[in-house]
Order: C-alpha cells, then sequence, then structure tokens
C-alpha cells in the first residue's frame, strides 16, 4: 500500500504543470557599443516582438538642466529625431501630463503618432529622479486615424546628479511598437538608433545658452519644499 502510495504522488507531481516552464524568464541586457562616451544596450522582451533599448551617458550638465530639456515639450522638435509635432495634451500636476508625439517616417510608410502618460518620480536621497513614459488612451487626442497609433510599452529617463551636481549620468530606455504593418525585424533595426541619436541630442541642447534649469526641480534637489512634489521614492540605478 505505502509503495502505491508513493508511485501515485510521484506521478501526481510530474504531471502537474511546471510553473517555471510558464513564467517568462527575465533576459538580460546586451551591450551593442560603447562609443563617444555613449553606452547601448538591447535587450529581449519575453513574448515582445520589438525588442528594447537602452543608453547611458554622462552630460555635461546640472540634473535640473537636463530635466529642463525634458520637460520642455516647445523645444522638443530642436533635438528628437523625425520628431514634426510635440505639444502637452493636459498637465495633471507640475509633475505629471499626458503628452502627443507625431513622428515622421519615410515616405513609402504612414507616420506614427503617440499619446503617452509622462509622470515624475523623485529620489532626493540619492539625487535621482525618473520620467516614466507609457501610452494611454485619451478622449482630449482620440485616434483619427490620420497616422498610425504606436504605442510606447515602458520607457523611461533615469537622471542621477554627479560630481557635485555639475554632471548627469542619464539613462534612456525605449520599448515601443510603432504598430501598423511594418516587419519587426525593420522596426528592431531602426529603433536600435534611438539610444544614441537621443542621448547626442540632449547633449547638444543642453548646451545651448537659452536652455535654463527647471526652476522646481532645482528647488527639489536643493532641499527645499516644492508644491505638488510627488511623494519621495527610492530609484534603482
Amino acid at each position: 500500500m505505502k509503495r502505491m502510495f508513493q508511485a501515485f504522488a510521484l506521478v501526481t507531481v510530474l504531471a502537474l504543470p511546471s510553473f517555471a516552464a510558464q513564467t517568462p524568464v527575465e533576459t538580460p541586457w546586451e551591450v551593442l557599443s560603447n562609443d563617444d562616451g555613449i553606452l547601448v544596450h538591447r535587450k529581449e522582451i519575453p513574448g515582445s516582438p520589438v525588442v528594447a533599448f537602452k543608453g547611458e551617458a554622462v552630460i555635461e550638465a546640472p540634473i535640473a538642466k537636463v530635466a529642463s530639456v525634458l520637460y520642455d515639450t516647445s523645444r522638443k522638435m530642436e533635438w528628437v529625431a523625425k520628431l514634426a509635432e510635440a505639444k502637452d495634451v493636459r498637465m495633471i500636476s507640475n509633475f505629471e501630463r499626458i503628452e502627443y508625439n507625431h513622428t515622421s517616417t519615410p515616405v513609402v510608410l504612414k507616420d506614427r503618432d503617440f499619446v503617452f502618460h509622462a509622470k515624475v518620480d523623485l529620489d532626493r536621497a540619492n539625487q535621482r529622479m525618473r520620467i516614466a513614459l507609457k501610452s494611454v488612451e485619451d478622449a482630449f487626442m482620440p485616434d483619427e486615424g490620420k497616422y498610425v497609433r504606436g504605442e510606447l510599452l515602458n520607457s523611461a529617463y533615469t537622471l542621477t546628479s554627479l560630481e557635485g551636481g555639475t554632471k548627469t549620468r542619464l539613462k534612456v530606455e525605449i520599448h515601443a511598437d510603432p504598430k501598423g504593418s511594418v516587419a519587426k525585424w525593420i522596426v528592431n533595426l531602426f529603433q536600435k538608433s534611438w539610444p544614441r541619436k537621443t542621448l547626442e541630442g540632449i547633449r547638444k541642447q543642453v548646451a545651448k545658452a537659452d536652455v535654463k534649469e527647471h526652476a522646481l526641480v532645482k528647488a527639489y534637489f536643493e532641499g527645499k519644499d516644492v508644491p505638488g512634489a510627488p511623494a519621495p521614492v527610492t530609484i534603482a540605478e
């Protein structure tokens, strides 16, 4: 009887579905290039045909000035490659908004546009901030079919103040699906250059004399009370 029970138990365990086999395995970042102080990675995302990309670089400017470039929607066309239009759909707070971007594409393809939620997290203890971007639907900017509405699946900018506040380590990540009938290998090929172009564009933008530090971000990292600032969190680097 004991042997029969042991055999039944073994068969039962073997018949159970393997949870580990069904759980997507997190894949590591793979280095693509490291030139001119810009490190670029790629990563396969389980269940997604679109690859995620990440870029890292040190920007020769204070964190509040880099934040100013990222915040200023009205000037994004000065440094974002192929950006044809950018505007704030609505402001939720000084640190949260819904934004619209229209990106031009080669003549054989239909232009893409994106509506996304941009939210800031602040970490005063580590002198770090993150701007997380994720696509949303918004009644103020419906999809009228003029362009193909793409999707930001999980994208972010992470800024860390360095060297007494004189420099900023900036990490940019993108995992985006432009939708439509474009083959995913073509999407992955073209998005491969996005981190480098973005970081190069930001470097040039912060060097402009008329780009000032963002007043609220500057005040926050100086330890001052800032109205509407989100609750502090710990941001992993």
